[in-house]
């Protein structure tokens, strides 16, 4: 890692002239690195995304169909086919600190905004949301946090559970989505715009997916009455054809799915890449998942498992983790 860095700031410095500074950025849960590079015409941000890894071409592809489509997407500036990239800087306000600061409607309004343009994009290079992928992203949290980090069996009835959840995504429209649409890849810039990053997994699927994935955010917790005013100026903007009650139960379920492959995520950066940055997030999301199972019974049997055996058994488990 420590190579990787020096050869990249080589490079920007190549690519910049003189740097000022070359400064860290916080890890994200992919193998990408990023550097805020101050050359002497300003800042960009250098990307560090190892070819072995990521779909740097995909990334470049994305990010011109996406401004192309009036979303607000880093552009990017320049590429090294090490895998080294340089791209907008969009500054530091995440929404998560937009959120803290109390300028939470604010940060909505973008961000839903950017979000019918992103849903309106249409690219032959973004592909589908296969079934597939949302029933092997399940598979993600029974294998991952289930089996291999809490050492639990899976339940009798999670084959039934996956297929209600797997069936919810496909019993509505399909749009473009980010799929991850939440206050950490979201930024308030200077000049009051929205920055929009970490696009490049973008498919085409279930149309309320990123809405699920912002109003429910695993790093923000919103107020449920905020959460329903929010969801129902998304379905008088958006038009998306469904009923208030059908997209409010689409809502819900395709989020417990999307809630339930980031907790296994978040357990498999522990175990397969050391890193425990997410652990902390991981009962919070199950928590929205017991919450939901009160209204919904294709959760119920779920949300029951996760309250009374899962939550509890994740409790003793990172409370015997060594501290970093």
């Amino acid at each position: 890692m420590e190579h990787r860095r020096r050869q990249l700031e080589s490079w920007c410095a190549a690519e910049l002239g003189p740097l000022a500074a070359f400064d860290p950025l916080p890890v994200e849960a992919s193998t990408r690195r990023f550097y805020r590079a101050h050359g002497p015409s300003g800042s960009v941000i250098a990307m560090d995304a190892p070819p072995a890894t990521e779909d740097n071409a995909q990334f470049q592809t994305l990010s011109r169909v996406f401004r192309a489509g009036g979303v607000p997407v880093p552009a990017v500036l320049a590429f090294d086919p090490r895998g080294f990239m340089l791209v907008t800087d969009f500054g530091e306000t995440l929404l998560e600190r937009a959120y803290a600061d109390g300028r939470t409607e604010e940060a909505l309004r973008l961000a839903l905004d950017a979000l019918l343009r992103l849903q309106a994009t249409r690219s032959d290079a973004i592909p589908p949301y296969s079934v597939e992928r949302f029933r092997d992203e399940l598979d993600i949290f029974f294998e991952w946090l289930i089996r291999r980090f809490l050492g639990l069996p899976a339940p009798a009835f999670a084959a039934a559970a996956v297929d209600a959840l797997v069936a919810a995504t496909q019993a509505q429209p399909h749009a473009t989505l980010h799929r991850d649409y939440h206050c950490r890849n979201l930024l308030l810039r200077d000049d009051g715009s929205l920055g929009v990053v970490d696009f490049q997994d973008a498919l085409v699927g279930p149309v309320a997916y990123d809405l699920a994935s912002l109003l429910r955010d695993c790093y923000h917790i919103f107020p449920e009455p905020l959460v329903a005013s929010w969801r129902s100026r998304y379905l008088a903007e958006a038009d998306c054809g469904m009923a208030e009650a059908d997209f409010h139960r689409a809502f819900d379920l395709t989020g417990a799915q999307r809630h339930l492959k980031a907790a296994g995520i978040f357990a498999r950066l522990q175990l397969r890449d050391g890193r425990s940055t997410h652990l902390a997030a991981i009962a919070p999301t199950l928590r929205r998942v017991v919450a939901l199972g009160r209204s919904r019974p294709e959760l119920k049997a779920l949300a029951a498992w996760l309250d009374a055996e899962v939550l509890p058994a994740l409790a003793q488990r990172l409370a015997a983790a060594p501290r970093p």
